[in-house]
């Protein structure tokens, strides 16, 4: 690998030509494995993060590709790698901490006659759960199922920059959104979101409840975009004006913009 120049704004990054020529091979490593997730094709399945919006999961269920370029982002990469390092930790404490009310999510479904098609993996930490229903065909996580008080909840956990954190006064709208698809699938009624500061560690917690009329809606929204499919026509998209309906925030944005908005 070519030695570069001694730039000024380089000087601080490295010292010698050693240095620089590791620090370029760790930097091209992670760059490449960021590459390669971003290759991976995406599901034809609704995601959760984007329930909100038909228009988007109508996409998605069609396997349309999205029509930006993802590129490198190694900021981006580390926010999620230490989200993922924060959950370990809260779920490794909780279920140390609640022993027999930490509830696999295996011996939850098993309990309430889950009514679909699924399989369910476990990743390697043991802790996180990757549930796939056949129909409606979706994949989420689970961060975990508590009892809490004799009653069971489902726990969302959510890590967030310290500016978000501390102006937070209640779950963010786009989570709750996100979180009936969960707690609809999974016949819970009760969420406790666990909100920690990525900066120094602290913590919010608030609850919601998630009402029947909601959860038919959410059972009523799965119904309508799959129909739509069928039927090859796009569903309206979010409203004008919507803070998610932005070519930053959408990975569909240019191509929804061929159906209208």
């Amino acid at each position: 690998m070519a030695f570069r120049s001694w730039e000024a704004q380089h000087l601080a990054r490295f010292n010698s030509a050693t240095s620089s020529e590791f620090l370029d091979f760790y930097e091209e490593y992670i760059d490449n494995k960021i590459r390669e997730a971003a290759a991976r094709p995406s599901h034809s399945t609704f995601a959760a993060s984007s329930f909100r919006c038909n228009r988007r999961s109508w996409f998605r269920l069609r396997g349309v590709e999205p029509d930006n370029v993802k590129v490198v982002d190694r900021t981006l990469n580390f926010t999620a790698e230490i989200g993922t390092a924060c959950h370990r930790i809260i779920q490794s404490n909780l279920k140390d901490a609640l022993k027999d009310d930490w509830i696999s999510v295996e011996d939850h479904l098993k309990s309430i006659d889950f009514p679909y098609q699924y399989s369910l993996k476990v990743d390697d930490s043991g802790f996180e759960h990757q549930i796939e229903i056949v129909s409606p065909p979706i994949r989420f996580a689970c961060d975990g199922i508590i009892r809490w008080r004799g009653k069971k909840y489902l726990l969302e956990i959510k890590t967030s920059e310290f500016s978000s954190w501390n102006s937070m006064t209640d779950p963010k709208e786009e989570h709750v959104d996100q979180i009936k698809c969960y707690a609809t699938l999974l016949q819970l009624s009760g969420v406790l979101f666990l909100y920690q500061d990525r900066q120094y560690g602290e913590f919010k917690c608030y609850e919601v409840k998630i009402t029947d009329i909601e959860r038919q809606e959410v059972l009523n929204r799965f119904e309508y975009v799959m129909d739509m499919v069928k039927k090859n026509l796009a569903p309206e998209p979010l409203p004008r004006g919507d803070k998610w309906c932005t070519s930053a925030m959408c990975p569909y944005y240019k191509k929804c913009s061929e159906y209208g908005r």
